[in-house]
């Protein structure tokens, strides 16, 4: 009776070996996802200090405060960034009109990202244009 028993045992253990599973569709050959790129253009709009501003640490500047943003919904945006004597940075309308202007939310990801370290004694105005192109490598 024994036999019987484990030759029931093996026979168990053998049909609960794995089941096989589908195989995954596999992406056609040469399928590659799009990839994005932001460009950015950024021109002094107004600035009084503009012949003392290093130039090379104000780019830097608006530099950081843009390189979140991986993505532009719409595919562009068109803002402008001001940056104040204590170090804050306000964002709005390249024109000055409440109606005009988009600013893409990635600039707002953190309150770090809206401050600066330039020594200023008065304000600054970039317009900042963002355009995001999306390519299949």
């Amino acid at each position: 009776m024994n036999g019987h028993l484990l030759g029931g045992v093996l026979a168990l253990v053998c049909s609960c070996g794995s089941t096989p599973r589908p195989a995954l569709a596999a992406e056609p050959q040469g399928f590659a996802p799009p990839v994005s790129m932001i460009t950015s253009a950024v021109v002094m709009d107004a600035c009084p200090d503009a012949a003392k501003l290093n130039t090379k640490n104000a780019s830097k500047e608006i530099e950081e405060l843009v390189s979140p943003c991986t993505k532009v919904p719409g595919g562009a945006a068109h803002f402008s960034a001001t940056l104040l004597p204590d170090g804050r940075v306000e964002l709005g309308s390249p024109s000055g009109n409440a109606a005009e202007g988009i600013v893409p939310t990635c600039l707002l990801q953190s309150q770090s990202q809206l401050k600066h370290r330039l020594k200023l004694k008065k304000a600054c105005r970039f317009d900042v244009k963002l355009e995001e192109h999306t390519t299949t490598p």
